[in-house]
């Protein structure tokens, strides 16, 4: 049975591991294989430091991370009442609704946290993930036409906003 809980900092580590392992398996996530952080104390201190500005929570299935979420809150005054999001599951766990629990695990965090609004973005031909976000109650709010290139290919981005 998969758990959806808080990560913390014991999880550094296997959450790096699953970064990287996510940025090999799709083209779907921002980053490129060997972009990504490879300090497990950096990852151990923004895992250690989320309180009010930050939530990051995981997907695990008997003892291994399949899945994670991070909300980021808005550093100044301004921008506050907002938070960013990123995802990522193992493409052997789509479809199974981890997507869905992370992303209500975020929404309950930013709710209690007093957040007004939710935002991300994803790759304009990433059908699953348009549709789950849309489910969700995000919006498309733009499309930022080629704003990646991935693969050698233009992609746009669509950009996407939850109210609360």
């Amino acid at each position: 049975m998969v758990v959806v809980r808080r990560a913390t900092e014991a999880d550094a580590e296997a959450w790096l591991a699953l970064g990287h392992l996510l940025d090999r398996e799709t083209s779907f996530m921002l980053l490129e294989p060997g972009e990504r952080v490879s300090s497990v104390d950096v990852v151990r201190l923004m895992l250690g430091c989320a309180l009010d500005d930050a939530f990051y929570v995981v997907a695990e299935d008997d003892g291994r991370l399949v899945g994670l979420l991070g909300a980021e809150r808005g550093e100044y005054r301004r921008e506050r009442h907002k938070a960013d999001l990123f995802v990522g599951v193992l493409q052997a766990y789509a479809g199974q609704g981890l997507g869905r629990r992370l992303l209500e695990a975020a929404e309950g965090w930013a709710r209690d946290a007093g957040l007004h609004r939710l935002e991300l973005t994803v790759m304009a031909h990433n059908a699953r993930a348009i549709a789950l976000y849309e489910k969700m109650g995000f919006v498309a709010e733009g499309l930022a036409r080629h704003s990646l290139c991935v693969d050698g290919k233009w992609v746009d981005e669509v950009d996407m906003g939850k109210l609360l």
